[in-house]
């Protein structure tokens, strides 16, 4: 299997990249693993580089880095075989969780906007040559609940809300698109559940405790969900648990 996934530096991704080593068999495989500078993450202290991994320095924040690792990923491979996207943010010096629309600030919106949903969609166009053939093939990208328009029953954080609802329908558009190309593949968007990672941690006191799941956990199940997905599955958005959420 030729697995490439972002954010492999920590956390989630992490966890995935752990996951998805675990199960692999053999010698034919391959895992693309990112991070913003691959040599100072836990990712690449843990799994480091060999003959089966392959770590590539990318940020969503630099859309060149992101066609860049593209190309490098098709220098070891023709096709992918799953592709997980794991970046988000909802608080950091940059962005915080609006409570009221005198908060909201356009550099803190367009911030959120460019990680939360333009950062995996350019993934999938760097991407595209790998994916596009006609082979099984499934590319996910960590979403959240709070995205769905219809669900949206208290207000609040919007730019991560908005953000969110976009990836949905960039990724949702991106589906369309491949099924002409690749009738085998599937998009989808997944929610996690609350993550024991830095993004929920200002917001864990809230959450019960059997509610709150380890990165590994969450990677297991999420990897599960993605093993069930088909083609007839492309364009939705899933939770953790394979049921799926309204946008």
């Amino acid at each position: 299997m030729k697995i490439f996934i972002q954010g492999a530096g920590r956390g989630i991704g992490l966890a995935f990249a752990k996951h998805a080593l675990a199960s692999q068999q053999g010698d034919d495989w391959h895992m693309f693993l990112t991070a913003r500078i691959p040599e100072d993450s836990d990712g690449y202290k843990q799994l480091p580089p060999s003959a089966n991994i392959t770590w590539i320095a990318m940020d969503y924040l630099d859309p060149d880095s992101i066609t860049k690792a593209g190309i490098e990923a098709a220098k070891h491979t023709n096709q992918l075989d799953r592709v997980i996207s794991v970046a988000g943010v909802l608080r950091d010096p940059k962005v915080s969780p609006e409570k009221r629309i005198a908060d909201l600030d356009s550099a803190a919106m367009l911030y959120a906007y460019q990680i939360n949903a333009m950062g995996p969609v350019l993934l999938g166009k760097a991407l595209w040559p790998l994916i596009k053939s006609e082979h099984p093939t499934v590319f996910a990208s960590l979403s959240a609940r709070v995205g769905s328009i219809s669900d949206n029953r208290l207000g609040g954080w919007y730019a991560y809300r908005a953000s969110k609802a976009a990836q949905n329908q960039l990724l949702r558009t991106m589906s369309i698109e491949l099924a002409r190309y690749n009738p085998y593949a599937c998009v989808a968007t997944l929610h996690p559940g609350t993550v024991d990672t830095a993004l929920s941690k200002p917001f864990q006191a809230h959450v019960p405790a059997d509610k709150l799941f380890t990165a590994a956990h969450s990677a297991e199940c999420l990897w599960r969900v993605m093993d069930g997905l088909g083609p007839d599955d492309s364009g939705g958005f899933f939770a953790y648990d394979g049921a799926p959420i309204d946008y």
